[in-house]
């Protein structure tokens, strides 16, 4: 038996994502990654895998509410320590919250399982650690391009603004130099969702119960090579002598 099944689908499709009559169903899928959340952390934390849950944060709702009126997908999300996000907020001022740092998750939606590297729009620090380091030069852009790689076939990055799709390239593709440059070039900070995501579908064999926690721990393990390869800590810092300023949202608790 797999770990999700196609009644699951169901729930977050285009016309059930805003019924609360399939808040139940979700809940049950939600219930999943609760359960997915349980085998893995450990041994993320074993690997000293600097990235952390947040019970608050980390688990997105699966009720249809007046806040959220649509819930077209569920997501298990993972994010940098509140340490490394006050010291964010100390060094470059504003306030810092959750959804203003990059996550790398596990989620399902219409379309299946997805395991996902995200720096949201907000996440706009992140964002511009993470150009202005591929901007040193062509060793740091090789880096990438060597990690993309390993990614194969399966990843795709899409950029959005809001709900709109600005471009989606498979990460293959983005291997090759002029392809990088040119997606790098429509990329800006604060403004665009940077999303690498890699989808399997709910009846893939390597999503049975038994095998999906490794499956999927691996498929994390490959994002966060370019999680800490990209976002701002004090080891990768490389906005020394940025100015950049964060107005809205509340403090981490």
């Amino acid at each position: 038996m797999n770990l999700f099944s196609l009644s699951d689908l169901k729930a977050l499709q285009e016309e059930h994502a805003n019924d609360p009559a399939y808040d139940i169903a979700r809940k049950h899928t939600r219930n999943q990654l609760v359960w997915l959340h349980e085998r893995i952390y450990a041994e993320m934390r074993a690997r000293r895998w600097d990235i952390y849950f947040r019970p608050e944060w980390s688990l997105t709702l699966a009720q249809v509410t007046a806040e959220h009126p649509s819930v077209a997908a569920l997501r298990l999300r993972y994010t940098k320590s509140e340490y490394v996000a006050r010291l964010m907020q100390k060094n470059f001022g504003g306030v810092v919250t959750y959804d203003t740092l990059a996550w790398l998750a596990v989620g399902i939606d219409a379309r299946g399982v997805f395991v996902e590297w995200c720096i949201p729009a907000g996440a706009k620090l992140d964002a511009e650690n993470f150009v202005a380091k591929l901007a040193q030069g062509s060793p740091e852009k090789k880096t990438i391009r060597q990690v993309l790689a390993e990614l194969g076939g399966e990843g795709v990055l899409t950029l959005r603004a809001v709900h709109e799709e600005i471009l989606r390239v498979r990460c293959a593709r983005l291997v090759d130099l002029n392809v990088l440059n040119n997606t790098l070039a429509k990329y800006v900070s604060g403004v665009h969702e940077w999303n690498l995501a890699m989808h399997l579908a709910v009846t893939d064999a390597r999503l049975q119960t038994s095998s999906a926690p490794d499956e999927l721990l691996y498929r994390l393990a490959q994002l966060y090579g370019l999680h800490q390869f990209a976002v701002w800590s004090p080891r990768n810092d490389f906005l020394k002598h940025a100015k950049t300023q964060f107005t809205s949202g509340t403090p981490p608790q």
